[in-house]
């Protein structure tokens, strides 16, 4: 009997200290007041200097039309944080351990209500293996500190601070972590997402950065172009319609025709939507494509596509023809508590849209990834 309890508290300890789902996916509250200096802000200065510059920003398209550069040094916060062991940087087999913010605008809408503006920046900090193994310390005590359960729970605002929003203590302390190990000194890329036309134009861009200087980054199966968009003038926000992806990405693993134009999707084209649907979710699954090697808008508009499909052609059963083809991982929980799935609008990928939490499917899988790696160990990805 004398090991039995040593063993037990050695099982328990690695209970408590398995990494799940929000403990690599960081999802902040959405402040009350525009004011409010809760979350991190250009203001914020981390390792080596600011999170994120006005002089960066100058250098980024505006963001949407109702924000420009000088409003969105004010407005922008970060609304989420996600640590990777092994970003497929500079190659797959030799990867980059980062931690990864992302920022939204906020505004006030004539009632007075704090919302989001669907635009965002995608801020990357690459860590030594040192600093990584610092920070992957320091995010456990953090955890123990405020007794914080994740086990098994799905991607969404944290349980640490869901409760009492942008002035929990916990975010206070979580806030510094984050800046001790990302800042000027590490930043190394932005990709940003920016609103056009009448709110129904999404356009993709990266820029790396490095001794200051920022330049464009080429998006992957375009043959060098440098940004891609998205286009979607649907109302209601319950179908596709006037455009699609451009430039699409030819060959396989493609969906372009269903987000293009969904009322064409009629008695004849069912081939066609089960391939295109094939792809999508093969796309959400991260053991087959990584971000240095799909395009942004497939990766972003796979989940509405799948969405629509499962809702507007449920008898082709497109779930159940390719199951073998969804990401699967019992380990942890990856329902999708996105309230605005049906919304063909709703490309976010982890952040706000409007007042809502926007969580892509592919993120979630993503988390999952992770937290096997940290788990079991390692910062080898295979198949990513």
């Amino acid at each position: 009997m004398k090991f039995i309890f040593p063993l037990f508290l050695a099982w328990t300890f690695q209970a408590q200290a398995a990494w799940d789902l929000n403990d690599v996916s960081y999802l902040m509250p959405l402040p009350r007041d525009i004011s409010s200096r809760g979350l991190l802000s250009l203001q914020d200065q981390g390792k080596g200097g600011a999170l994120l510059t006005t002089a960066i920003l100058e250098r980024l398209p505006p963001l949407a039309f109702s924000v420009n550069r000088e409003q969105a040094a004010e407005v922008l916060r970060v609304v989420s944080v996600r640590i990777d062991p092994c970003f497929p940087l500079p190659t797959p087999q030799a990867c980059q351990k980062q931690i990864r913010l992302v920022w939204q605008p906020l505004e006030e809408d004539p009632q007075g209500v704090l919302k989001t503006v669907d635009a965002a920046i995608h801020t990357f900090y690459v860590l030594s293996d040192a600093e990584f193994a610092d920070l992957l310390v320091d995010l456990q005590a953090w955890k123990k500190k405020f007794s914080v359960n994740t086990q098994y729970q799905p991607l969404q605002v944290h349980p640490a601070w869901s409760s009492q929003g942008e002035q929990s203590v916990a975010l206070a302390d979580f806030k510094n972590i984050i800046k001790k190990y990302a800042g000027l000194a590490n930043l190394t890329r932005a990709t940003v997402m920016v609103l056009r036309g009448a709110d129904d134009m999404w356009a993709f861009a990266g820029f790396s950065y490095v001794n200051g200087q920022m330049d464009m980054l080429p998006v992957p199966r375009l043959s060098g172009r440098l940004s891609q968009a998205f286009v979607n003038v649907a109302i209601p926000f319950d179908h596709f319609a006037g455009g699609g992806i451009s430039p699409a990405p030819k060959g396989s693993d493609t969906f372009n025709n269903i987000v293009a134009e969904s009322s064409r999707l009629e008695s004849g084209t069912e081939d066609m939507i089960r391939e295109e649907i094939r792809s999508a979710f093969r796309i959400e699954n991260p053991k087959n494509f990584n971000p240095e090697n799909m395009d942004c808008v497939s990766c972003h508009v796979a989940q509405p596509a799948i969405s629509w499909v499962l809702s507007n052609r449920s008898e082709l059963k497109v779930d159940q023809l390719w199951s073998s083809e969804i990401y699967k991982n019992a380990k942890y929980n990856l329902k999708n508590l996105t309230p605005d799935l049906w919304n063909t609008r709703m490309i976010r990928g982890f952040g706000y849209f409007d007042t809502h939490i926007a969580i892509s499917q592919r993120v979630i899988n993503e988390s999952a990834e992770v937290a096997d790696m940290l788990n079991q160990g390692t910062a080898q990805k295979k198949g990513r």
